[in-house]
């Protein structure tokens, strides 16, 4: 305004100047540039008070002085009512604009970041439906942002279900309240339960909910839980009318040991031994470290979020809420029950029994809370934990120790009677193998003996004939011992016998002895006669 009335002044300057030049001192040319200088500022006064210059990144805020006041307790005047007006100028120069009419504002545009979404609170509109906490969704959030189009199609004040993804966005400071909050982050692994606090109401629709805890599982779109988890991925959603739970859907381990916990859900557990303590029937005290292995569907999420409200928050004690309402209860009754029902001896040698028999019943009761069991481990029954426990185990062990040693001196005696029967078997079948051999060689000596008889009544037989043949004994043994000098002179016998032996007369044998003589002298007569 101050800006105007100045350049006002300027201008009736220049015109003063004008009219009553002549009456001044100045010379022509001094009036006509005074004159000049005079109309160029006011005139641009004039303007620059009448116009506003709107950046791309902001929106011109209008505010009208005079005309009718607006009616209904609205504070944004749509129909030129007098005050804030709902629309905003676009960038770049507007003109024209009277300044004890207006008042122009530059305002910045809001920059919603990635990963964020614009939570939106309206200062004028139609009052919330009753019973209604947010304003009903728009289809558009563009034209929810737009102020003529928010209060001329029916926008209630208060704040706004429908959220801004990430953008720029020109908007109205004076009925818009936008502030930035991160957007729903779902990771791999990960599922989000949706309590949906605005929506339609599902028993409207005839149909009956199923209802957990008090909590409705409806269809998306419902007041309630929605019985469609979100998969992984990223909503634009209203923080306050839509609260995510996220669920792991991943395998799970519980670990319930006297060592270092290992348990991926408490890590960080403070105290050292979380095994599981049992009383057998004979009343002796035995922690058991014990693991299982659980796991949630994707489509089981919703009942047991709506079960336990936000199961895989971890307590002070360092416990999840799922493991403290449902997995370490449960474990617990089914170990103390498995172990007061046996002795401590046979509780612990029933080991596999007792975790076949734990992982059944497991089973059975985590299905109630929709829990899937994969495995129960019965890593180590401790009943050497307590002094009681070692003696037991004591007496025990010697016993093995014994009973050891009792198998060792019946394996050694056993071992011995193998040795001795071996060692007269092997007695007897060196004996037989003897005796075996004597039979043999008595039959081969029989056979020989047998043999020889033969060849002696041969020989005999043979003797005979030729004694016969030679005439008699006398002639048969000088034939041998002719054969005999024959054997031992060889060729040189000549002359050694008297040749009246070889050729005198007598019996048929003496005959047959002289002629072999001779023959044998015919022979030699014919080799040189011997040294």
């Amino acid at each position: 305004m101050f800006s105007f009335l100045v350049g006002m002044v300027a201008l009736v300057v220049a015109l003063v100047v004008f009219v009553m030049g002549r009456n001044f001192l100045f010379s022509a040319w001094h009036r006509l540039l005074l004159i000049g200088l005079c109309v160029i500022f006011g005139f641009t006064v004039i303007i620059y008070s009448t116009s506003l210059w709107v950046s791309s990144s902001s929106g011109g805020l209008i505010t009208k002085k005079f005309g009718d006041s607006l009616k209904g307790g609205h504070i944004i005047a749509v129909n030129g009512e007098r005050g804030v007006q709902a629309d905003i100028l676009s960038p770049g120069w507007s003109f024209a604009w009277a300044p004890w009419q207006y008042d122009l504002q530059s305002v910045p545009n809001i920059t919603i970041a990635e990963g964020n979404v614009g939570i939106v609170t309206a200062m004028d509109g139609q009052p919330l439906p009753a019973g209604e906490v947010y304003a009903p969704e728009w289809k558009n959030p563009t034209e929810m942002i737009d102020a003529r189009i928010f209060l001329t199609k029916g926008g209630c004040r208060g704040p706004q279900l429908t959220v801004l993804p990430p953008g720029q966005y020109r908007f109205n400071p004076m009925l818009f309240d936008i502030k930035q909050s991160p957007c729903v982050d779902i990771a791999i692994g990960v599922v989000g339960v949706v309590r949906a606090n605005a929506g339609l109401v599902y028993a409207e629709t005839g149909t009956a909910a199923v209802v957990v805890n008090g909590i409705p599982l409806v269809p998306k779109g419902y007041k309630g839980i929605w019985d469609e988890p979100l998969m992984p991925g990223k909503y634009y959603l209203h923080p306050n009318a839509y609260q995510v739970v996220k669920k792991k859907t991943t395998k799970r381990m519980y670990s319930y040991t006297g060592k270092t916990q290992e348990s991926q859900s408490s890590a960080d557990r403070p105290h050292a031994d979380s095994s599981i303590p049992t009383r057998s029937s004979d009343g002796f005290s035995i922690p058991v470290d014990v693991r299982v292995t659980t796991c949630v569907k994707a489509e089981h999420a919703p009942y047991v979020v709506a079960r336990f409200a936000d199961p895989d928050a971890v307590s002070a004690d360092g416990y999840e809420t799922l493991e403290t309402l449902a997995i370490l209860p449960s474990i617990r009754a089914l170990l103390r029950n498995a172990a007061q029902n046996e002795g401590a001896l046979q509780f612990v040698q029933k080991r596999s029994v007792v975790e076949q028999d734990a992982f059944e019943k497991f089973k059975v009761d985590m299905a109630k809370d929709k829990i899937e069991v994969e495995a129960v481990y019965l890593a180590d029954i401790r009943l050497d934990a307590t002094p009681e426990g070692q003696a037991l185990l004591k007496t025990q062990t010697d016993k093995q120790i014994a009973d050891q040693q009792q198998q060792m001196y019946q394996q050694q005696v056993k071992a011995e009677t193998e040795r001795a029967q071996q060692v007269k078997a092997m007695a007897a079948a060196d004996q037989q193998k003897r005796i075996q051999e004597s039979l043999a060689s008595i039959e081969y000596e029989k056979n020989n003996a047998e043999a020889a008889k033969n060849k002696a009544v041969g020989e005999a037989a043979a003797y005979e004939a030729k004694v016969k043949a030679l005439g008699g004994v006398e002639n048969f043994t000088k034939l041998e011992i002719a054969k005999l000098c024959t054997e031992a002179f060889g060729k040189g016998w000549k002359g050694l016998l008297p040749e009246v032996l070889v050729t005198g007369g007598g019996t048929e044998g003496s005959n047959l002895l002289s002629a072999f003589f001779a023959q044998q002298l015919a022979k030699t007569a014919k080799q040189p006669a011997a040294p």
